[in-house]
């Protein structure tokens, strides 16, 4: 078997890359609320159900799997960590269309799916309906290819991608001139994650021959949004234990909860309620790993109940670059992924699979995942009564869904506000 150093000698590289962002306003972390002050009024819920499609259900279940794995870096336990499973799903789709046979099967099935077809068709109704339903939700998830300009895209390829994804699929001097398409793609990235994610490094060089690029936008207003007179700077216990104080937003409303010995959790909807952020926090720290592992999250929404809860939740935010996940991609169900070919992509194309990038950047404050507003207050003292108290004040994992369909668009763990 050639050593990785040989490979890179002897055969061109394809470069695929997911940036994903999922915006929210961009306060300053001033002393009590967000930067602009002002209080968003409450948006009225239309769709008040969670439904989990079969489509869904496989795609959750690699969602969990990709957060299991990555999210055990050692490198990055310390860290606040996203990730965002249905762009990373899109990716490995577009690379399944391009590969052998047995590889092909490898993916779709690490995906859930039984046939390149099925998940060729399903993907693309997630992509017809993201961002539809909700006026108070922006959603885009965007493909891009770019090929040699020596090569030329073979029709099939060209057509199922273009058909069932959406993509841009580009002709460029990749080799010939590595900064102009670096700079290509970071104005792509910068474009299609609206400014939040403005620069993406990836290894060109002159052996590069196709690139692939995903990228996955949300930008969504709480439906219940949390006055910024209301934060406040409340202790966050970190995984050491200790106690920091962090800007803590709160809130009380009717929102879908549950709380037991071994953990608590609150659903809080975007918008009109199409869209929705689960938080999970194990009453132990140390079982934040173990929930991860075990993440059921469809189970977990059908153990809460609604009623009125005061809501006490971390601003936070994360930029993860998780690097060349590329030697991930057997932990993932996909070993024969490393240095593959993509006979279906275009004629002697003498390309083989080297890096697979991902990064993910998001932020959350009282506007939501953007937006502000409604009742309750921090720093004052509980007294007991019918409502609820869901404090999360020490790490905790959260998730991003889409409602009518049950997809998780973003995972991440929060370890430090």
């Amino acid at each position: 078997m050639y050593s990785r150093k040989l490979m890179k000698k002897m055969i061109s590289i394809f470069a695929m890359a997911a940036l994903v962002a999922s915006m929210t306003s961009c306060t300053d972390d001033t002393e009590n609320g967000s930067g602009d002050g002002v209080d968003l009024k409450p948006i009225p819920i239309v769709y008040s159900q969670v439904q989990q499609t079969e489509f869904a259900q496989r795609s959750n279940k690699f969602a969990n799997k990709l957060m299991t794995v990555l999210s055990a870096d050692p490198d990055k336990q310390d860290e606040n960590v996203c990730v965002a499973p249905m762009s990373m799903q899109y990716m490995f789709s577009i690379l399944a269309n391009g590969v052998n046979e047995a590889l092909q099967n490898e993916i779709v099935n690490a995906l859930g799916f039984d046939d390149i077809e099925s998940l060729n068709q399903e993907n693309l109704a997630l992509l017809d309906k993201l961002g539809q339903d909700d006026e108070f939700v922006k959603v885009g998830l965007n493909n891009s290819t770019w090929l040699a300009k020596e090569y030329t895209y073979l029709p099939e390829f060209k057509r199922t991608i273009e058909g069932y994804y959406k993509a841009q699929m580009g002709i460029a001097d990749i080799s010939g001139n590595p900064t102009a398409m670096q700079e290509q793609i970071d104005k792509w990235a910068n474009d299609n994650t609206r400014g939040l994610i403005t620069n993406f490094p990836l290894m060109i060089n002159d052996q590069t021959k196709i690139i692939a690029l995903n990228a996955n936008y949300f930008d969504g207003k709480w439906s219940h949004p949390f006055k910024p007179s209301n934060t406040k700077a409340q202790p966050f216990y970190g995984v050491d234990g200790k106690p920091r104080n962090v800007m803590t937003m709160s809130n009380t409303a009717e929102v879908n909860h549950y709380v037991d010995e071994s953990l608590q959790m609150v659903e809080l909807p975007y918008g009109q309620g199409y869209y929705s952020m689960m938080v999970v926090m194990p009453k132990r720290t140390e079982c934040l790993p173990e929930i991860i592992a075990h993440a059921d999250w469809w189970a977990w929404h059908n153990l809460m109940t609604k009623s009125e809860a005061m809501v006490c939740l971390p601003r936070f935010s994360a930029m993860t670059d998780w690097g060349n996940l590329i030697n991930k991609t057997a932990d993932l169900g996909m070993p024969s992924a490393f240095g593959a070919g993509f006979p279906k992509v275009a004629e002697n194309l003498n390309a083989a699979l080297m890096e697979l990038a991902h990064k993910v950047a998001i932020r959350v404050d009282e506007n939501g995942t953007k937006a502000a507003a409604t009742s309750a207050g921090l720093g004052i003292d509980i007294a007991p009564g019918p409502t609820p108290y869901l404090p999360f004040d020490h790490p905790f994992i959260y998730a991003i869904r889409e409602n009518t369909t049950g997809a998780i668009l973003f995972m991440g763990r929060v370890v430090e506000p």
